[in-house]
């Protein structure tokens, strides 16, 4: 968790006159970084330091994290940023936090500020948790006496009473995560960030912070929402980011900017999956290939929820695998596995593989939701732990949906049904039913 006091003046101000009255503004902002100064000559680093910023220009070693990002947020509102590993997001969330400062443009931030950007950011490594709470109360903003009366509060929520005399330096990430989101979420802040960083924390915790993060939104917290989740940037999100390469492709709403993000995703997948060679061994078994198919056998990249998929793993066995055990795997791209199944534990059990052939594992109704995923596929033979053969990050699709939104991993069949004798105004629907039926 991190924060900073706030500098007084522009670049950097405190919105007021001539500022829009919203609690985030961010104004034709860009970040220049230099890759590398370690080996810097002294006139190159003289050069670099006297030159001025607001040119535009890029010199040797240098590139730009951020171009002429503008974006407001309201109060109340929760923004989501998107995109591939170093869009922006990161820097975007480091500049409104004051860790470092814009090359150019003006950043305006209204109240008081919490931010869980980086793990441990802001911790005092050698005091213990206790002393951590006091510090991180104080630099919020806290007075000693409001971290007093908040303590027990903030020890419950980050269920580490007992490590309370522990130096933080001893805790893990997750204890980490748990006693900063616990101290930012108590001292009820006018604008919060948030980093991946709550993906650390065990189901149960980040659980918990999406319900208060959920009561702080409730409460008029503006909040900016970075993660690979974009299931969990669906559900807390007003408005989402998408950036790539340090520029905003596109502002709008959630499921909007998730499926455009999703389909960039599953166009880059792809490209590597063609791009990436073949696994060359000298082994003597080897998954040769993987296609997907539609019943009728023409490949597919792309399936709706609830319709039949076919997968053909294609095997050259160049020595007898006996007892041979495929294993499939259906991930999506944040890892989440959604199927796994073994041929011998479900109706596939030879006796022996030889030569080259394929095997197929057919789903009638393949119950994913939308999303993008990859299919692990590895032969295992005769109890050996270890698989003889693997074929990954080669296999790629979509699930798309074109019925009602649902939510989550998995499509389960289910009927809505209303219990018409325990709702006294179905009485008047079924009198309007009966009156505007046809005679």
């Amino acid at each position: 968790m991190t924060h900073a006091p706030r500098p007084p003046g522009p670049p950097f101000a405190i919105a007021g006159a001539g500022t829009p009255h919203a609690p985030i503004v961010f104004e034709h902002v860009s970040k220049r970084y230099q890759l590398s100064v370690a080996h810097d000559s002294l006139p190159a680093l003289i050069k670099r330091l006297i030159r001025k910023n607001g040119r535009g220009e890029l010199h040797e070693g240098e590139f730009w994290a951020l171009k002429d990002v503008s974006f407001h947020v309201k109060q109340g509102e929760t923004l989501g940023i998107i995109g591939h590993n170093g869009a922006g997001k990161s820097t975007i969330l480091k500049l409104l936090s004051r860790i470092t400062k814009q090359t150019k443009g003006s950043i305006a931030l209204r109240g008081r500020l919490a931010a869980l950007i980086e793990l441990g950011g802001g911790f005092h490594s050698d005091l213990n948790g206790a002393e951590n709470i006091y510090l991180q109360g104080t630099m919020l903003g806290l007075t000693h006496r409001e971290v007093r009366n908040l303590f027990d509060s903030i020890v419950a929520f980050s269920e580490l009473e007992q490590f309370l005399q522990t130096p933080v330096k001893r805790y893990s990430s997750g204890m980490i995560v748990k006693l900063g989101f616990a101290i930012a979420a108590h001292v009820h802040p006018d604008v919060l960030l948030l980093d991946e960083v709550l993906a650390v924390g065990d189901i149960a915790f980040q659980q918990k912070c999406f319900k208060r993060i959920d009561q702080l939104r409730d409460s008029g917290t503006t909040m900016i929402f970075i993660s690979h989740n974009l299931e969990a940037v669906n559900k807390l999100c007003d408005r989402v980011l998408l950036l790539r390469q340090g520029e905003v492709i596109e502002e709008g709403t959630p499921g909007r900017m998730i499926k455009r993000f999703r389909d960039e995703m599953f166009s880059h997948a792809l490209k590597v999956a063609a791009q990436t060679p073949a696994v060359k061994s000298s082994a003597a078994v080897q998954i040769t290939q993987v296609n997907l198919t539609d019943p009728a056998g023409f490949p597919v990249d792309s399936v709706n929820t609830t319709e039949p998929l076919r997968v053909e793993i294609h095997y050259q066995a160049n020595r007898p695998v006996f007892e041979p055990n495929f294993r499939i795997a259906i991930e999506r791209l944040d890892g989440l596995l959604c199927h796994g199944s073994l041929s011998r534990q479900n109706g596939l059990a030879l006796k022996a593989l030889e030569a080259e052939g394929k095997v197929s594992v057919e789903y009638p109704a393949l119950n994913l939701l939308p999303n993008l995923y990859q299919i692990t596929i590895e032969l295992f033979e005769a109890g050996n732990p270890l698989p003889v053969a693997a074929l990954r990050h080669r296999c790629f699709f979509q699930v798309t949906a074109d019925g009602p939104q649902e939510h989550g991993a998995v499509h389960l069949e289910h009927v809505w049904r209303l219990n018409q004798e325990h709702n006294p105004g179905d009485k008047d629907a079924r009198a309007l039913d009966e009156a505007t039926a046809p005679r």
